[in-house]
């Protein structure tokens, strides 16, 4: 188990505030936030690189706060990997191992399941200036693993890859995380990395964790505006709450000028009737009816117009105008194949639905 307690730390005029991170056992946490946010502070204050001016840091229930890096069981691969350039690929992975007084013939068998699960036999004798991007990154993650740390740290980890190679390496180190059952703790700001390899994911802006949780929370359920924001969420309408039932909760959008009733356990807890509130919808919830519907008897379905299509690929994002007297906006994510079943087009009429299981609340109106 990994813990940062109240942590706070500054550099310059910028802090940390009050970080609280947990990383079960053999889990995958990651840190996702805009370049500037605090990310790379953040692991370096955890590796002992920089100090804090409050709070504590525990590691396997034992407190670290106070040690120094190499005494804190954690391993940390930096952007650029910094593999030694004058070491060859065997004596880069055993380096931590030849620190030792002695290595016993189990770390050694690791090694060599490090070498074979990640494909280095081939590369062992050659040096750094040799290998590709993608084959550095491998090495690095076979250093960083033979020692087995209490804890893996990686700092933007396809940075420095060429992006044809980014999927098989993130598919890579999925795999041998589940492999090698590693606590591993990594920061980005890239938020598909984030949403692929997080069991749990923190999202940090300005110095603070803003929200943290499970991937599938933070991905449909986001807490704040600053963090539906962060990850894209372009559907968000002003609301009022109207009234509150057990594990339900009724807005009205003037915007849309329609009322929804939407499952919320927590309703209670969070919300108060004529509350002002924003609700949200993600862009790939939004469904096409492919069969008409009578918005009058349907409150979630709108009549609406294509007004504009972007093509990203096999993604298209539609941007929908209702037919409502404010003319709102709703922004569809879906597939190349949908849209063509479909006949989507500029200027195409449809009918849109918005699904209450997938609609948000956030108490800030602003």
């Amino acid at each position: 188990m990994i813990e940062l307690r109240a942590v706070n730390a500054a550099v310059g005029a910028f802090r940390l505030v009050d970080i609280e991170v947990a990383i079960g056992p053999g889990e995958c946490h990651v840190i996702v936030g805009p370049t500037g946010s605090g990310k790379t502070f953040l692991l370096e204050t955890l590796i002992g690189l920089r100090p804090l001016l409050s709070g504590r840091i525990f590691i396997d229930g034992h407190e670290v706060t106070d040690l120094p890096p190499n005494r804190r069981g954690i391993s940390y691969v930096p952007q650029d990997t910094c593999l030694f350039p004058t070491m060859t690929v065997r004596q880069n992975i055993q380096f931590g191992l030849d620190l030792r007084a002695r290595s016993s013939c189990q770390d050694l068998a690791f090694v060599g399941r490090l070498v074979e699960f990640l494909h280095l036999a081939s590369l062992l004798d050659r040096y750094p200036r040799n290998l590709s991007g993608g084959e550095r990154q491998r090495v690095a993650l076979a250093r960083a693993l033979a020692t087995k740390p209490a804890l893996l740290v990686l700092d933007e980890p396809f940075s420095a890859i060429d992006h044809s190679l980014r999927e098989d390496i993130r598919r890579m180190i999925k795999d041998l995380l589940e492999e090698f059952k590693t606590t591993t703790l990594i920061v980005t700001h890239d938020l598909d990395e984030a949403f692929f390899l997080g069991k749990r994911i923190s999202i940090i802006l300005g110095g603070r964790i803003i929200q943290a949780g499970p991937r599938e929370e933070m991905y449909y359920y986001p807490k704040s505006l600053a963090a539906a924001q962060f990850l894209g969420i372009r559907n968000l309408f002003p609301a009022r709450v109207e009234h509150l039932v057990q594990h339900e909760i009724t807005i009205s959008s003037p915007d849309l000028e329609r009322t929804f009733t939407i499952p919320c356990r927590c309703a209670h807890k969070r919300f108060t009737a004529g509350q002002a509130v924003r609700f949200g919808i993600r862009s790939e919830a939004v469904s096409i009816l492919r069969r008409p519907a009578d918005p009058n008897e349907e409150p979630t379905v709108f009549e609406a117009r294509v007004r504009r299509m972007f093509v990203r690929g096999t993604l298209h994002t539609v941007i929908a105008e209702l037919a409502t007297p404010q003319r709102a906006l709703v922004e569809i994510d879906l597939h190349d194949a949908a849209a063509r079943k479909i006949g989507l087009a500029e200027g195409a009429h449809l009918q849109i639905s918005l699904n209450p299981r997938h609609i948000f609340l956030l108490a800030e109106a602003g």
